[in-house]
């Protein structure tokens, strides 16, 4: 059964990459190596633009959060997981635009029944306009929402991604379904295949990984899973490429560096196939799961998409003790992470109770 450690690790693991990415997203590998040296950046530090003595994250985590509220919102109404979700998108939406809400809408703005604790619309970083490619901003100003009938853009972008780590937790007895509802979700900003099947796989390798598969036996099963799914072979193609590169190096040995050359052979991660297959390498070929989140982070593509999953894999396998407190302690959110990691943990031990 899914463990508190486990939810915990992923969230936070998935918000450390992504700050830590944060700083690096438009440096190319030289700019990185002359501004922070021959190690790269390893530490998680303040940017111009934190409203805080916090190193900030961006819409990546704040929509990963999103999606948890949207799934808490789902079980405490009983309503469907999807339509809990876009509640959670909206006031997010609404959070960064300042825009007045719909007609019907409003509501969703008010701390709801179910958030004695905590009601992650009031937190004040969740309102900050960060790094982002706008898609998902765009896709949620239409009045209609996105489904696979229903498509809003062609966005191939990898800021679907990280959204698709808590529907894994959650479906965690199932990947098949995690799949599925990710899939499902994904079509609320983005309408590619690329896109929205990446995200779906996502979700099934975080479900298999929790359910205790090792990384090569989810992928293998993934495969077989992935080959009976339409325009899925861009995806395949990229993991299996990962696992090539995998190979070629032994586990464990040489600097973040040393990985470069493998990192960028399967793209920028500006798109959200290249971006899972880089996080993928960087888990399964490097041991040391902080070293990891280093060697995804440092390189001169989309540094908190593939640091964020790379830290939320490590964080399902080791929980939050592979990250350092010199981390943690300067992560914006901290607490409302923690706190949402522990009552997600509790709704998705009551599903499968139910079962």
């Amino acid at each position: 059964m899914l463990e508190l450690k486990e939810v915990r690790g992923a969230l936070l693991g998935e918000a450390c990459g992504d700050a830590l990415g944060y700083p690096l997203i438009h440096l190319s590998q030289e700019k990185i190596l002359s501004i922070f040296g021959q190690f790269g950046l390893r530490l998680l530090v303040r940017t111009k633009k934190s409203i805080s003595k916090s190193a900030p994250v961006t819409e990546l985590t704040q929509l990963m959060l999103s999606t948890v509220d949207g799934l808490l919102w789902s079980d405490a109404k009983k309503i469907d997981v999807t339509e809990g979700v876009y509640k959670g998108y909206m006031r997010w939406y609404y959070g960064q635009t300042g825009e007045e809400p719909r007609r019907g809408q409003k509501s969703w703005m008010r701390r709801q029944s179910h958030e004695h604790e905590i009601c992650l619309i009031h937190k004040k970083f969740m309102h900050e306009r960060r790094e982002g490619d706008e898609d998902c901003l765009n896709a949620l100003s239409s009045v209609k929402r996105g489904t696979k009938k229903h498509k809003l853009n062609d966005s191939e972008s990898s800021s679907v991604l990280t959204r698709a780590i808590p529907v894994g937790l959650l479906y965690s007895d199932d990947f098949k379904l995690a799949f599925e509802k990710a899939v499902e979700i994904a079509y609320l900003t983005h309408s590619s295949d690329i896109a929205v099947l990446s995200a779906g796989t996502l979700a099934a390798l975080v479900s298999l990984s929790v359910s205790g598969s090792s990384i090569p036996k989810a992928l293998e099963t993934i495969y077989e899973f992935l080959n009976k799914v339409d325009n899925s072979d861009s995806i395949i193609s990229l993991l299996s490429a990962a696992q090539e590169q995998s190979v070629k190096h032994p586990a464990g040995k040489g600097g973040s560096w040393d990985y470069i050359d493998s990192i960028n052979s399967l793209g920028s991660g500006e798109k959200a196939n290249e971006a899972l297959a880089m996080a993928v390498f960087c888990f399964m070929t490097i041991d040391d799961p902080f070293e990891a989140v280093i060697a995804a982070a440092n390189h001169g593509g989309n540094s908190s998409a593939v640091a964020s999953i790379t830290g939320a894999l490590e964080g399902i396998r080791h929980g939050e003790k592979f990250l350092p407190n010199y981390w943690t302690d300067m992560l914006e959110g901290r607490d409302s992470i923690e706190l949402l990691a522990e009552k997600f943990c509790h709704m998705c031990e009551k599903r499968i109770l139910r079962k």
